[in-house]
């Protein structure tokens, strides 16, 4: 969510999706009705200091630490909402006034706030307490859209892979050092998330199939998935010779590949560094030519990150994402949500599995529902030359961006120059995890494999900046000196 698009959602009023509350000093308790009705429905966007007619009037700046605290208080309060849930709070300034904006997802849960289940229907938030064909319906509905839910009563905390918990940790902290996530167990983490949940038909409780795609060791995701995979494939050759080569060359059939069976979390660091060594760096200026936007980071993040969040993880069919000279292509199995032609116009935001997209988002590999078609929209023609993008949203979902072949003056050589948003991460990470660490140690925090990569945008300004020093390497004639430790400036 930027300032751009929070002014769009205040212009184009209130919704289905889009709810003001005015609440300048304290939370009301239509307020907690409005975000168990989005949670039990399709999800929605929730601002904070403007009234049902959009007038903005702000929050009271003196009370909007009271009004985060008692909002994390509410809904981690079991006897409050049932079952809890975390929300990340924004704050923006608009018209000198303060505004808070919060993004709520669909839940793969059926919610209560104070024992009552509220459902949204059109602006309004409907009390259905009562309407038992309707919470059955509910049931049916989580149940039905995501497979995410499947309670396994077996799986343990021995069957996660405490590293990856690290690691999520680890890159939250960049951007939000406060983050509650941060102090609990990992045992805390996941049932105050969602992860653990009861069975409605069979009355088991137990870690949901999320909680092991996300965390689980391969062992454990095979164990339950049999066949959950993701290939990335790298051809260079364009798209049409792959389909009909010349009858005298050899069967190319691949330039590089990663055959990923990791969780999510590890698989989106392998899928990212598979585009960083496959596909050329490009960069522009922003809206207003100041700061550079590295164009390959910010399309494929939003790509990356779809075709391993919405996916239908109990078929057999496995998540491909392939890269030819002219042409991505991404596909995995999901169900059929939508009956008309898709494209990024009309693609309508629909969260696959809200579970994991929870906590990519929290990891900010994922924004608000919407945003990620908006990015790879207005970035995709400066990145790629003559670009067409193509949506079939049959059975198999896939998703494709044709363009013309790079060729040398495509792909120019880039001056590194001081990306702040990469120095500050750096900087959060060496307040956190200590004082002194190696670039090994940082790549594996920001969970990155190039080394190049790492050095050009974000090991080289930092140091350029000031935020960080080499330290005297431990074996001056080693042959790796030039990876020396680290460490933080005084601040």
């Amino acid at each position: 969510m930027n300032q751009e698009h929070l002014r769009e959602l205040i212009a184009e009023g209130e919704k289905s999706d889009v709810e003001f509350k005015k609440c300048s000093t304290e939370l009301s308790a239509s307020f907690f009705e409005t975000i168990c009705a989005f949670l039990n429905r399709d999800g929605g966007h929730l601002i904070i200091g403007v009234t049902d007619d959009k007038n903005i009037v702000g929050v009271n700046e003196s009370s909007i630490e009271n009004i985060i605290h008692n909002l994390h208080s509410q809904l981690n309060n079991i006897q409050v909402f049932n079952p809890t849930i975390y929300l990340s709070v924004l704050q923006f300034n608009i018209e000198d006034k303060k505004i808070l904006y919060i993004n709520v997802p669909e839940s793969p849960q059926v919610h209560r706030y104070k024992n009552k289940v509220f459902d949204r229907t059109g602006t309004a938030d409907n009390d259905i307490s009562f309407n038992f064909q309707l919470i059955d319906n509910l049931h049916l509905k989580k149940r039905k859209d995501s497979s995410e839910n499947e309670v396994l009563p077996y799986i343990t905390l021995n069957d996660l892979d405490e590293s990856t918990f690290r690691k999520m940790r680890q890159h939250i902290a960049i951007y939000n050092p406060a983050h509650p996530w941060l102090e609990q167990s990992n045992e805390e983490m996941l049932k105050t998330a969602g992860f653990w949940r009861k069975d409605p038909l069979t009355n088991r409780e137990g870690f949901v199939l999320a909680a092991v795609l996300l965390f689980g060791k391969e062992q454990t995701i095979l164990s339950c998935c049999s066949y959950y995979r993701t290939d990335a494939i790298y051809r260079n050759l364009d798209y049409e010779r792959y389909l009909k080569p010349h009858s005298n060359e050899p069967d190319i059939r691949y330039d590089d590949r990663d055959l990923i069976c990791e969780n999510l979390i590890l698989a989106y660091s392998r899928l990212m560094n598979f585009v960083q060594r496959n596909l050329p760096d490009k960069f522009s200026l922003d809206e207003q030519n100041l700061n550079r936007i590295d164009l390959r980071n910010i399309i494929f993040r939003e790509i990356v990150a779809n075709l391993l969040v919405h996916r239908e993880f109990t078929n057999s069919y496995p998540a491909k994402f392939l890269i030819f000279s002219d042409r991505v292509i991404t596909e995995n199995w999901s169900k059929q949500v939508q009956d008309r032609e898709l494209t990024l116009d009309n693609w309508d935001a629909h969260t696959k599995n809200p579970l994991i997209t929870k906590v990519f988002r929290e990891m900010k590999w994922v924004e608000e529902l919407g945003s990620g078609r908006k990015n790879i929209k207005k970035y995709a023609h400066q990145y790629f030359n003559g670009s067409e993008i193509l949506i079939d949203n049959g059975d198999k979902f896939i998703f494709s961006i044709t363009y013309k072949k790079y060729t040398l003056q495509d792909t120019p050589q880039v001056t590194p120059q001081h990306t702040p948003q990469h120095t500050k991460q750096v900087e959060n990470l060496l307040k956190i995890l200590g004082g002194e660490m190696s670039r090994e140690e940082l790549m594996s925090a920001l969970l990155l494999n190039d080394r190049e990569y790492f050095r050009k945008f974000y090991l080289k300004a930092a140091l350029e900046l000031g935020l960080i020093e080499m330290t005297i390497p431990t074996k001056p004639n080693s042959k790796y000196q030039k990876y020396r430790k680290v460490k933080r400036h005084k601040l």
